[in-house]
């Protein structure tokens, strides 16, 4: 199996009301969380000798992929201000919907509204809005066959996909190595998520800016360095529990998959904040630029105690449209 870009991790300043904006605007289904709290989680995620928080996933029509949610009581979160889109570290990500139009009304009825008018690109729209909770930035992809990657087919009988996460570097090529050379994700050269029109949805027309793409499963990971407007780094006292857009994971079902990448990480010389346990369970990696991704291994039986697999009380909205591509694999 190639390398899966499997999660989204968020930190939100009012979990419950991050769960309602994205079951109730875009169709996502609850599956399930848990308080964890203790040294070693701590040591996992970078934060100390002890830690507390709460967590809960969602998931879409995607195998092995999940938007996750943190919200920390040690050390408290700090709900620090919104970043600009061209500053370094983790951005915004993308979600493509089949109705787009009533997607942006259920989600006005939430209180939220896009940053700009949608913009018609390759006979689709998009619109993008700053998440009131966590700060980040998303992007709100119409569903058609020229959707990036084309339309996902439906693991599960649920509306959303999620189509990208962007990172800004300030060096492209050492972006390249970690992300690519070392984690083994698959560059895609011809593929460009967003020509330079589309900077115009998040407030930076005109910027000028170097990119690339790769891809884990049906998920691109879009680098970006932007040369004019410079992005600012993060603080140095930047934690990872603070507001915004923690990290991204990429997920493993087998074992000899998840060693040969972490063999690379090694040989490569990046930095883990704990060992990679080896049947269940994951690390944050930390790259050369002040950024973290998860390494994750979840075997199939193991989806629901992971939030890999929609919660069984979860009552699907009727009125969202119904599959039209592939049949549903419980």
């Amino acid at each position: 199996m190639a390398t899966q870009l499997a999660q989204i991790a968020l930190c939100s300043t009012d979990l419950p009301r991050s769960v309602q904006l994205y079951t109730e605007a875009f169709g996502f289904a609850e599956a399930g969380g848990k308080v964890l709290w203790g040294e070693r989680v701590a040591q996992i995620q970078g934060l100390g000798d002890d830690v507390s928080f709460t967590l809960w996933w969602l998931v879409g029509r995607q195998d092995l992929v999940q938007l996750e949610f943190f919200h920390h009581t040690t050390p408290p979160q700090r709900a620090v201000a919104d970043r600009a889109p061209n500053d370094l570290g983790w951005s915004r990500f993308g979600i493509t919907v089949p109705d787009f139009e009533p997607a942006l009304e259920r989600l006005a009825g939430l209180g939220v509204t896009p940053l700009s008018a949608p913009l018609n690109h390759e006979g689709l729209r998009r619109a993008v809005f700053r998440d009131p909770y966590t700060g980040t930035l998303v992007e709100v992809l119409e569903e058609g066959s020229t959707t990036p990657g084309g339309i996902r087919p439906r693991f599960y009988d649920l509306v959303p996909a999620v189509v990208y996460a962007t990172i800004n570097v300030p060096d492209l090529n050492e972006a390249r190595r970690f992300f690519v050379d070392t984690l083994g994700l698959d560059e895609e050269p011809e593929t460009e998520l967003h020509p330079p029109e589309l900077e115009e949805l998040w407030g930076l027309a005109g910027a000028r800016r170097e990119s690339f793409v790769a891809r884990g499963g049906d998920i691109y990971l879009e680098v970006v360095q932007y040369l004019e407007p410079a992005g600012q780094p993060l603080p140095d006292d930047h934690l990872l529990s603070d507001r915004g857009f923690m990290n991204i994971a990429l997920g493993f079902r087998e074992q000899d998959a998840l060693a040969e990448t972490y063999a690379r990480v090694e040989e490569a010389g990046y930095r883990d904040n704990f060992r990679m346990p080896k049947f269940a369970g994951g690390t944050y990696l930390n790259d050369a630029q002040g950024n973290t991704v998860e390494l994750l291994i979840a075997g199939r039986e193991l989806d629901p105690a992971f939030g890999f697999s929609p919660h069984p009380l979860f009552r699907r909205n009727l009125a969202w449209p119904q599959p039209s591509v592939g049949p549903a694999q419980p």
